[in-house]
């Protein structure tokens, strides 16, 4: 069976496991305005997602999300993606569940949390998530 990685805003690194989990696979990002409006994402946000993207072997389209993968995926293709905890990306996720065959492939976490995070402002995350990211000195 053939791949196809989609990349979303949570897994747009080289390194990610997507990457290794299918190595000869298209990847391809849709740039979907309604779903990052959704997201409250703003300028700053959306030029460091296309920056991110201009580093990496992608092709990028434009419109919803569900509709694009659902058309560029072959017959009988498989859709690997990045796990992730964003409820959005997982309803995204299920609706193409509904006819494609849809793997989430974990990554290394940055950090180790004690509970999930807050994802709606960076910020929130951060102070979180900086509390167990520079541990190293065994501080906690």
């Amino acid at each position: 069976m053939t791949k196809l990685i989609w990349l979303h805003e949570d897994c747009l690194r080289a390194s990610h496991n997507v990457f290794s989990h299918a190595p000869d696979a298209q990847a391809v990002f849709i740039w979907d305005d309604a779903h990052m409006a959704a997201m409250h994402f703003g300028l700053k946000r959306r030029v460091f997602i296309y920056e991110s993207l201009c580093q990496l072997p992608v092709e990028i389209y434009v419109g919803d999300t569900v509709s694009a993968l659902m058309q560029l995926a072959d017959r009988g293709q498989e859709i690997v993606t990045g796990k992730s905890p964003n409820s959005a990306l997982k309803n995204i996720m299920q609706a193409l569940r509904e006819t494609i065959k849809v793997s989430a492939i974990a990554d290394d976490p940055f950090v180790q949390m004690d509970s999930p995070p807050d994802l709606r402002r960076f910020f929130k995350y951060w102070n979180k998530a900086k509390k167990h990211a520079f541990s190293y000195d065994g501080r906690s």
